[in-house]
């Protein structure tokens, strides 16, 4: 920063200097008016100031003083090397994404390109074209660009993938039904348009029953007799988990067009999206009003969402049981497997079966290091069995922390643990072991 505007700072009455970060972006001011001083970065020290999300545009300077500079990413695995990437990729600041590529070490994925398309970025898709990215997950299969940016609602990007020499033909039925399922329902007639010897078939119905409303679902020309049963449940599940605020009037008229109800409908309501969590609850008492029956699979689509309101509706007011088969634990490894310690708990405290081991295992694998405390602590070490098995699945999560806690606490590790770091892409972890 100019020595200048370090000096000129302290002479600025605080209301004027509030009034000039008020004319920035949030992102400008997080990245270049707090580094003016040291009381600039005092008085601008609040959360919506600190906060970079990676997604939104920084400033190239900024960028590449954080990630290029020595050790940057040497903490990360590679599971988050490719985050930076598909976050900087959403962007939409290609020489951002260029620097994030040096820092981050690895191939350009799939993924990459397919965050791009979602978040509509043109030019990080055409960058990332020239630098021949992969179309798809495995070469030669089923492209998911097209439904990423159908999805997003970007038909301009949607036109560019089109006018590449590539066949999307094949693919254009699920680039509708991501456009319905994003609730863009101009894009998903457009490509409707596009494909008409396609038809309207059940992954549409499936996608408009959850991201449209009532309207437009009852607009599709459908003929509802060629539809497969599969499809016809999956529109009901997809109607009762929607985001949509008529989601109880789809259900109500699905269920008129002969959409049979199964165990996936009351799972969905209790998994919905964040935007709609909170009423899950609401949701399942009136799918319990209407006679039909809350089962644990409604318990382990909330555990595995973290969805901790829904869970305990189900728990405590409907009173859902665990059965007696070696499944009735999976609810509690699910939610350890997610790092939903409050899930957990209530799982336990209200008599639902722990596999302790198993939870314990798939917590050290996603690096959850509060959720094994909790356990040590509330179940005890020796259930949990401390041993190099654990050692190995925390190696693999990459999370020096967890590993080093581990050894505080006398667990074991055997030449797994390098095998598992390695695959983890983290270099502070196979340093660490080393």
């Amino acid at each position: 920063m100019q020595p200048s505007l370090a000096r000129v700072w302290p002479e600025l009455p605080p209301e004027i200097a509030e009034h000039i970060a008020r004319s920035l972006k949030r992102i400008e001011v997080a990245t270049s008016f707090r580094l003016i001083n040291k009381a600039a970065a005092a008085q601008f020290r609040g959360p919506e100031y600190t906060t970079i999300r990676l997604s939104q545009p920084v400033s190239p300077y900024a960028f590449a003083a954080h990630w290029l500079a020595p050790g940057a990413t040497r903490g990360l695995t590679r599971e988050q090397r490719v985050q930076l990437l598909c976050l900087t990729a959403a962007s939409g600041v290609v020489a951002n994404l260029e620097a994030a590529q040096q820092a981050a070490g690895c191939l350009l994925t799939h993924a990459v390109f397919e965050a791009a398309a979602s978040a509509g970025q043109l030019d990080s898709c055409r960058w990332l074209r020239d630098q021949e990215c992969p179309l798809s997950e495995v070469y030669g299969h089923e492209s998911g660009l097209l439904a990423a940016a159908a999805g997003g609602g970007h038909q301009h990007v949607c036109e560019w993938l089109l006018s590449l020499n590539v066949s999307f033909e094949p693919y254009r039925l699920n680039s509708a039904a991501g456009a319905a399922h994003g609730g863009h329902v101009d894009l998903m007639e457009w490509l409707l348009k596009r494909m008409p010897s396609c038809g309207r078939g059940g992954s549409v119905l499936v996608s408009v029953a959850h991201g449209c409303d009532l309207a437009t679902l009852q607009g599709l020309q459908l003929r509802w007799e060629r539809l497969q049963p599969k499809d016809k449940a999956a529109a009901l599940a997809a109607a009762a988990g929607s985001p949509k605020p008529d989601w109880a009037a789809k259900v109500e008229w699905l269920e008129a067009q002969g959409c049979p109800w199964n165990a996936e409908v009351a799972k969905a309501a209790a998994s919905c999206p964040a935007a709609a969590a909170a009423d899950a609850p609401a949701r399942l008492a009136w799918l319990r009003g209407r006679g039909f029956k809350l089962t644990r699979d409604s318990v382990w689509g909330a555990a595995e969402s973290g969805n901790l309101p829904a869970l305990q509706y189900l728990l405590v007011e409907a009173s859902v049981q665990p059965g007696s088969d070696r499944d009735a634990g999976e609810p509690a490894a699910l939610a350890a497997r997610g790092g939903h310690l409050a899930a957990l708990q209530a799982l336990h405290a209200a008599g639902w079966p722990v596999n302790i081991n198993s939870a314990g295992r798939r917590a050290a694998r996603g690096g959850h290091l509060h959720v094994l405390a909790w356990l040590v602590q509330a179940l005890g070490a020796e259930a949990v069995r401390l041993d190099a098995r654990l050692f190995g699945e925390a190696a693999r999560s990459g999370s020096v922390q967890l590993m080093a806690w581990l050894r505080e606490r006398g667990c074991p590790w055997s030449s797994s643990a390098f095998t598992g770091a390695a695959e983890s892409g983290c270099e502070a972890a196979m340093e660490w072991l080393a």
